[in-house]
């Protein structure tokens, strides 16, 4: 008579059974299915892992000129009321684009006109093809 062992405690059960007749554990063997390490599964569909990081990428790229746009923002706004006053502006503009002096109409200096110009760049890959590229400047002036 042939009978499967119970893994668990070793008793014998008859070859029809699923499960031990002693303690219950499941008598078929459950083996995980290989996946193939170069892709990624998401809605049924294979990705490759190296469009996987081109996308990281361009997501931690534009996270960080995010996160530096607001840190920017936030000095600026710092600047304007008055707590960190000239030397945070002239900071800022450092880090950015140097400062132009812009002349008003009337052909006289303007005194202190701090322009500040950030950019921001996304790209958009499809296919491992520029599919789209996003261009977004924002312009700064602070008068002084």
């Amino acid at each position: 008579m042939v009978e499967r062992i119970c893994p668990a405690c070793q008793h014998a059960n008859p070859i029809e059974n699923r499960f031990c007749g002693a303690c219950g554990t499941s008598l078929e063997r459950h083996e995980l299915a290989r996946r193939d390490d170069a892709t990624i599964v998401i809605a049924g569909q294979r990705i490759p892992l190296a469009q996987v990081r081109q996308v990281s990428k361009a997501v931690a790229v534009g996270l960080a000129a995010v996160a530096a746009e607001a840190g920017i923002a936030w000095l600026k706004r710092r600047a304007e009321q008055g707590g960190l006053a000239a030397a945070a502006s002239t900071a800022l503009a450092a880090s950015q684009q140097p400062a132009r002096q812009l002349i008003p109409a009337d052909n006289q200096p303007a005194a202190n006109v701090v322009t500040i110009v950030s950019q921001r760049v996304v790209e958009v890959w499809e296919h491992g093809i520029l599919a789209r590229q996003i261009i977004e400047k924002h312009v700064w002036k602070r008068e002084g």
